[in-house]
């Protein structure tokens, strides 16, 4: 075999394996593909804290800009990754201490 079929097979499993997980698991499908509006709350050391109405896909970044960013001298007490996370309906990001 050359290697172009060998990558084509790669990719076709990759794919296939891809739809067999998210078939597994309804939960991550509707929230990949869910457009519906989410409402989530933030806590912490942000300008407004509060309920925001955001897009289906948005992250805990995004949340921190539309409450208006963070307090001057703020330290954020979670990881740089959870903020990256897609939110998810009725969450609560909690950032630490006003």
């Amino acid at each position: 075999m050359n290697s172009i079929w060998i990558r084509r097979m790669v990719f076709f499993i990759v794919i296939l394996s891809g739809l067999v997980y998210l078939k597994e698991n309804p939960d991550l499908r509707k929230r990949i593909y869910s457009e519906a509006p989410i409402r989530v709350k933030i806590e912490g050391p942000v300008v407004n804290p509060g309920v925001y109405t955001l897009d289906a896909g948005s992250n805990g970044n995004d949340l921190i800009e539309i409450a208006g960013g963070t307090l001057p001298g703020a330290q954020i007490k979670t990881e740089d990754s959870i903020l990256e996370q897609p939110l998810e309906d009725g969450q609560v990001l909690n950032l630490g201490k006003r």
